[in-house]
């Protein structure tokens, strides 16, 4: 791979010295070294680092109907001595938000200079890694600012675009130093291993490019990333959203006056007009291909679906999520690793108790640190140990951090709840372990409308008109929850078509960190810290992790604000939900869906969000069903199909069929001693007569003893136990030797047991007896018949 390590050889206040990559001589020409930490040592100055923009043409793909191939845009930071004699890896962030949206908490956008080359990368990749040894690289998605062709929501022609930089990475395809010049531009100081990283639409990128199996990419980290654009848009036939694609591609193409340098106008027959106007025809057709009028899945979704490709994966994948994100939801994550872990992927895993975030912004030191040991492994092949260590990390309270073998943690069972009807039909109902409960069934009815999640959850015992609850006593025993929910519902509807929904509450006081704002707030006066060096030298922080300000630094820096998360006590809590169109009932394909006849019970299964979350003592489930939940409206197309919210209708759900199967820590077991159920109990017993039988079968026969020949001979026979004891044993009487008359046999007879000892009662168990008779070829035998009559006992010291 052409990588060369060396031991650090300076001492504790030089490694200090170099903690930022600043402008340090060295007595040689620096290479990829390895600290006493056991992690990449950043002796290479950021400041002489090489930067360059490449344009890679994307075979067979042109997006935007010019009739030239499409070109993807990188920009590229790496070390200065990077070249043929020091190879080094790329870190790749892709992302269609460099001159739109901008990327991280503080939407930084790349700002080009009048060179061509960038004066920032957003976020702190270049600034930490750069100096230790890596390359990175900004990569544009098609369509958005320097790159070629038009936006494509994710789809085969965007990912192609990043297969296609990871192939000119390791040369296989060209890329050149211009957008539409032939000056060839090849990565001579790549090592041949690749990394992809990203948030939200970065890491679905990630996403898609390792399922296309491209070689050379060995791991990737998707943070809150979609693995089916469906999942995001839809959920299970209700949309979300009207002509998403279409608005999204419009945004993430745009330009905004702080990125230096714009991306060059586009020729037109009516004059110059930016990329994001000239690709307005593909947006158009995105309207007509996206399903808003079924919100079923069709070919473009299919698409646009990850999982399905998951058997492609070569790269490790380190997965990092929020479980309450209300944007990219849990599902994205539940399928992936699913799917990943059934192929055999590599995986590894955060889980954060926050929304749409960056663990950057939640656990920063422990996060850089993690992440750092994780590329170092992946992409330099040091063996430091952190491919040895836990694989899944939890945020199991606020704050408080659990590592874990596996994902749902183990342990968990997936538990099966019934949804009992309470003595009071118009009242709440109960949870049980069987099925049961007053009533048969119980109404309620869909109101037309969506229902707030506070008024779905509170008062739960209160009216059960347009909802109905199912709720546990209060709970004696802490209960965890660990993975997916899936409600299996049996139903009636008062019309062919309505959603079906369901929520899991914790009603009584916890301590959460709050949805709003995905968790975090970052107060206008909130401290910064330093995460690595800057081109200009001026870094403020002498440590990585000390307090810095931006004043004086400069458009290129490192010093971030920290968050802050929000805590607080909440006297009910959202654990998780789920939603179906009854048309979905057997499968999520547009082709496949079928009404019900009014009035006719069908059965319905409904995933709710994956999650992570322990009910304490004191506090109860509740497990509520309704309708509406949460949709969008009726489509621009279909404006009386209601794909999203459904008609006003009575719902009848029978109870004695209807469950709903919780991933429980512990299962049955753990529910049943929380109090969480309600099954009804009565004595019930019998009584078992002291018992010790013990049968022999047919005698044993030894076959014919030959003179003056030494040979063990053998016989078999056996007995069938039975004890209702605490203990038993099986013991026969000194078996002496077989005689003959008045003749023995010189050796004694030896007797062995299959099993000769209980620790508890056994019914009809059959216990094999050997028989074992040494004759020597000296021993002396007499003509006739030898026998012994043994006695065997069955005995115990517990009745």
């Amino acid at each position: 791979m052409g990588l060369k390590f060396r031991g650090l050889v300076a001492g504790a206040l030089t490694l200090a010295t170099l903690g930022l990559g600043g402008g340090v001589a060295q007595a040689q020409s620096p290479t990829v070294t390895v600290g006493a930490d056991g992690k990449t040592a950043p002796v290479f100055d950021y400041t002489q680092a090489t930067k360059e923009r490449v344009w890679i043409p994307v075979a067979n793909t042109d997006t935007d109907s010019d009739g030239v191939i499409d070109r993807i845009a990188i920009d590229i930071i790496r070390p200065k001595e990077s070249g043929p004699a020091v190879k080094v890896p790329a870190i790749i962030d892709p992302s269609p938000y460099y001159t739109s949206n901008g990327r991280g908490n503080e939407a930084q956008r790349i700002i080009t200079n009048a060179n061509g080359t960038l004066d920032r990368f957003p976020l702190f990749y270049d600034n930490y890694f750069v100096p230790r040894g890596y390359a990175f690289i900004a990569a544009h998605s098609l369509g958005t600012a320097f790159s070629t062709g038009c936006v494509n929501h994710g789809g085969p022609t965007d990912i192609a675009g990043f297969k296609a930089v990871v192939d000119w990475l390791n040369g296989r395809v060209p890329g050149y130093t211009s957008m539409t010049g032939t000056t060839a531009s090849t990565a001579t100081w790549h090592n041949g291993s690749s990394a992809m990283i990203g948030k939200s639409y970065d890491g679905t990128f990630a996403n898609g490019t390792a399922a296309t199996g491209v070689d050379g990419l060995k791991t990737i980290v998707p943070i809150s990333a979609i693995s089916a654009w469906y999942n995001y848009s839809r959920t299970a036939g209700i949309r979300h959203n009207n002509n998403y694609p279409s608005g999204l591609s419009s945004g993430i193409a745009g330009v905004n006056a702080d990125t230096g340098a714009r991306p060059p106008l586009i020729q037109t027959p009516t004059g110059e007009v930016t990329r994001q106007t000239f690709c307005g025809p593909v947006r158009n057709a995105m309207d007509q291909l996206d399903g808003d009028e079924h919100g079923d899945i069709n070919e473009y979704w299919r698409d646009r679906d990850h999982n399905k490709d998951a058997n492609k994966v070569k790269a490790s994948v380190f997965v990092v999520h929020g479980f309450q994100d209300d944007n990219v939801r849990m599902d994205h994550v539940g399928l992936w690793w699913e799917a990943l872990k059934a192929n055999n992927v590599r995986l590894k895993m955060w889980l954060l108790r926050a929304g749409h975030t960056d663990p950057f912004e939640q656990r920063r030191a422990e996060w850089v640190d993690t992440l750092h040991r994780w590329f170092d492994q992946e992409l330099q092949g040091i063996n430091n140990g952190i491919g040895a260590e836990p694989a899944v990390t939890i945020e199991d309270a606020p704050n408080v951090w659990k590592n874990y073998a596996s994902w749902p943690i183990p342990g968990t069972q997936n538990t099966d709840v019934f949804l009992r009807a309470g003595a009071d039909a118009a009242g709440a109902g109960t949870l049980g372990g069987i099925s049961g409960g007053s009533a048969d069934t119980l109404t309620f009815q869909n109101t037309g409308a969506n229902i707030a999640e506070n008024t779905l959850m509170g008062t739960p015992e209160g009216q059960q008109t347009n909802r109905r609850v199912f709720i546990s006593p209060v709970l004696t025993k802490d209960v965890r929850l660990s993975g997916t929910a899936v409600l299996k519902l049996r139903a009636a509807l008062g019309t062919e078509q309505s959603n079906l929904s369901a929520v899991i509450a914790d009603i009584g006081t916890s301590t959460q960190t709050s949805r709003s704002g995905d968790g975090v707030t970052t107060p206008a006066n909130a401290p910064r810290t330093c995460w690595g060096a800057t081109s200009t030298d001026a870094n403020p922080c002498p440590t990585l992790g000390s307090t810095c300000t931006t004043t004086g630094i400069g458009i290129d820096n490192a010093c971030y604000a920290e968050a802050t998360k929000i805590i607080s006590d909440v006297p009910q809590w959202r654990v998780t939900r789920g939603t179906l169109d009854s048309r979905q009932r057997e499968s999520y394909w547009y082709a496949d869906a079928k009404a019900v006849v009014p009035g006719a019970f069908n059965d319905y299964t409904i995933p709710l969000q994956p999650t992570e979350h322990i009910f304490k003592a004191g506090n109860r489930i509740s497990i509520i069903v309704t309708a509406n939940l949460y949709g969008q409206g009726t489509s621009a197309q279909q404006p009386t199909l209601p794909s999203a919210v459904s008609a006003a209708q009575p719902i009848t759900i029978d109870t004695r069929a209807s469950k709903i199967s919780l991933p429980i820590v512990g299962g049955t077991v753990a529910m049943t001693e929380s109090g969480a159920f309600t099954d009804p109990t009565a004595p019930v017993g019998g009584v078992v007569p002291a018992t010790l039988s013990l049968t022999l079968g047919a005698p044993a026969t030894f076959a014919p003893f030959t003179p003056g020949v030494t040979k063990e001979y053998t016989a078999t026979s056996e007995a069938n136990v039975i004890s209702t004891a605490g203990n038993a044993t099986l013991s026969v009487s000194e078996p002496g030797h077989l005689t003959n008359g008045a003749f023995s046999l010189a050796e004694p007879l030896r007797v062995e047991f299959g099993k000769s000892t209980w620790a508890g009662p056994t019914s009809n168990e059959k216990v094999g007896i050997t028989f074992k008779q040494l004759i020597k070829d000296k021993d002396p035998l007499r003509t006739g018949s030898y026998s012994k009559t043994l006695t065997f006992t069955l005995s115990t010291t517990q009745p």
